[in-house]
């Protein structure tokens, strides 16, 4: 029974490691699917393979049991024989070169045309008897032409190899080795067992070679997301690598849950839970019934990813509506109906996006660069629009703007009503790149706190703004300070205090001639690091400003608790104030924060009608596009000697 053992272990084997693939999951995705069908195919050879030595020994004296026995030895060489061109598919999977087969280049030829001489070599067989036959004793034989098998099978073994050498860049680290060793190692087995034809080892090794790449590329818990059924993030990065690297034309459908952090926090972990997981098994079911060939990824944080080949666009783009369709009606939880806010785009790769990094990186950032749309937003599209263009370039034009000094600082002037002059300004940042020209600090503000450029940015804000202070003569202009607007992120900087202290410094700036404006959320978003920060400037003299106060959730607390000179109401103020509620608001809040000794600020004010409602109820400083927009540093001079010079002779 020796030769009937190594086939039973590698059938046994094999069982195992088909049902694990299956139970955990790892049938999503190419590789997977083309891994498991490998193995699918090994372990019903090794089957057919023992059914034919089984007949061929213990069955062989009856002529009845001839028609079957040629059966198994046929299947048993069909399949077996298919293992070869299979790896190369496997192989050409897992480097990204699957595009080329389509190509019909000469890698279409040289993976078909040797298999097909194998089938049709066996199925003459039934005439000829040239590859294996049955002499009168009813003994099988191998016939003249039984060579040519194993003449395919070394070719299918150099011709992989030299596939795996020609694209070894496409392979990471020990992966090439590992592919690359299998195909000799079987070669060594195939050798071994032609010359000893009793022991059957070509299906042991090659079973023994299929769980070392179960368990060092098939890694579930890498891999795969077990609990959304689903591709992991890390196969994601894997994939896109591979696509890149390998040149191969890709449709990415990116699908996120926007609001994701609010469901999370109402309606508790398991819930959510349970919510993504029936999003990500309803994507499941609409990308397998459009296309069995699309994969799917969860990438955590409630985003999802269907990708396709290029030339299934119209296919993936069906995908994305259905998928859109879903997510736009409540989706029924329970006892609950739960409203999503989400954002889908289709990418066209490299057409739309040339580079790996700004593949990944637009995919963090997307819902953020496209307009906010009910339906599928194709990036190609959105291309030609300026906008667009420059959101999904921004990291580029920010770093280009500190390499190259492209931003500007401008000033907008602030009437003191007291004074009756304009006594002070707020420092705005504005980046004018030398491809884009003007973009908008909504834009490019936001991002660099993404990026964590916005730590350069301030620290470019703070010098250029002591230095344009430390060259004036502010009691000849007749200004008292200058206001300079601190993000969240500077708020918690442990270095703070040293980093605007050395600026004062360096150009002589007085405390006192030193606004600081901070915002609700910065104060709020780590109050021990930003209390500490605050109290160590303003105990130096250096006063503070709350600015828009009004939006989000007013904290009268930290308004108590901080040392502030001034509170800014926010525009959105202003354009409410015609609401006779709202405008009873305002008055109240005026005359609470001026109880509290505060001066209060209005920002946009636009016309005469706003500042005489504002100044009547005795708000100290007015500041908006009715005196004047942002100016350069040279216009704003100009401004304040001209307007000042007029106030000054009008009285």
């Amino acid at each position: 029974m020796i030769y009937l053992m190594y086939n039973v272990c590698a059938v046994v084997a094999l069982a195992t490691l088909i049902m694990a693939l299956i139970t955990r999951g790892l049938y999503k995705g190419r590789n997977n699917r083309l891994f498991l069908f490998f193995c699918v195919v090994l372990f019903l050879a090794g089957l057919f393979d023992i059914g034919s030595e089984y007949m061929d020994h213990f069955a062989g004296v009856r002529p009845g049991l001839t028609p079957i026995r040629y059966f198994l030895n046929l299947a048993y060489y069909l399949l077996h024989n298919l293992m070869a061109p299979l790896y190369f598919l496997y192989i050409a999977s897992i480097m990204g070169i699957w595009h080329k087969l389509r190509s019909g280049g000469p890698l279409i030829y040289l993976w078909i045309v040797p298999y097909n001489i194998d089938i049709i070599l066996l199925l003459i067989n039934v005439a000829n008897h040239k590859m294996f036959y049955y002499d009168q004793n009813l003994e099988f034989h191998h016939g003249s032409w039984f060579l040519m098998l194993y003449v395919v099978a070394i070719f299918y073994m150099f011709f992989e190899i030299g596939v795996l050498i020609h694209y070894r860049r496409l392979l990471r680290g020990a992966l090439f080795w590992l592919l690359l060793l299998f195909l000799p190692l079987n070669g060594i087995a195939v050798f071994v067992q032609y010359f000893i034809p009793a022991l059957r080892i070509e299906i042991f090794a090659t079973t023994i070679m299929c769980m070392g790449l179960a368990i060092l590329v098939h890694r579930p818990e890498d891999m795969v997301d077990e609990v959304m059924n689903m591709q992991s993030y890390k196969a994601f990065l894997s994939a896109v690598h591979r696509d890149y690297t390998s040149s191969a034309p890709i449709n990415y459908l990116m699908i996120r849950v926007n609001n994701y952090r609010l469901l999370r926090r109402s309606l508790g972990m398991n819930n959510y839970t349970e919510l993504i997981r029936a999003i990500a098994t309803r994507i499941n079911q609409i990308s397998a019934s459009v296309s069995p060939m699309f994969e799917t990824y969860y990438l955590e944080q409630g985003s999802f990813v269907v990708s396709g080949a290029a030339h299934m666009f119209d296919h993936i783009l069906n995908a994305g509506h259905a998928i859109n369709s879903y997510v736009s009606h409540p989706i029924a939880l329970h006892h609950m109906e739960v409203m999503l806010e989400t954002a889908i785009c289709l990418v066209r790769c490299p057409e739309d996006i040339d580079t790996e990094d700004g593949l990944l990186n637009f995919e963090g950032t997307y819902n953020t660069k496209i307009p906010r749309s009910d339906r599928v937003v194709c990036v190609s599209q959105l291309l030609k629009d300026s906008d667009f263009r420059i959101r999904s370039d921004m990291d580029t034009i920010i770093s280009r703007a500190i390499e190259k000094h492209k931003f500007q600082m401008y000033y907008q002037p602030i009437y003191s009503v007291e004074k009756g002059r304009f006594a002070t300004a707020e420092a705005l940042i504005r980046l004018i790149d030398e491809e884009y020209g003007f973009v908008s600090p909504g834009i490019f503000i936001p991002a660099a706190e993404d990026s964590g450029a916005i730590h350069d940015i301030g620290d470019y804000v703070i010098d250029e703004v002591c230095r344009f202070i430390g060259s004036l003569n502010f009691e000849e202009l007749g200004l008292d300070y200058i206001e300079i607007n601190l993000s969240a992120a500077q708020c918690i900087e442990n270095d703070l205090y040293e980093r605007i202290r050395e600026s004062m410094d360096r150009y002589g700036v007085r405390p006192d001639q030193v606004n600081l404006e901070i915002t609700e959320t910065a104060a709020d978003y780590d109050p021990e690091v930003t209390d500490r920060n605050i109290n160590k400037l303003s105990a130096d003299g250096i006063r503070f400003s709350l600015d828009d106060y009004g939006t989000g959730y007013s904290n009268i607390t930290r308004v108590v608790q901080l040392p502030l000179d001034i509170v800014k109401l926010d525009k959105s103020l202003v354009d409410d104030m015609d609401i006779p509620s709202m405008w009873a608001v305002i008055c109240n809040t005026v005359r609470m924060l001026k109880r509290m000794n505060k001066k209060i600020l209005v920002e946009g004010v636009e016309d005469k009608r706003a500042l005489n409602k504002f100044i009547d109820i005795g708000c100290d400083y007015i500041q908006g596009f009715y005196f004047s927009k942002p100016l350069p540093a040279k216009d704003y001079l100009e401004f304040v000697r001209e307007r000042n010079a007029q106030t000054a002779g009008s009285e």
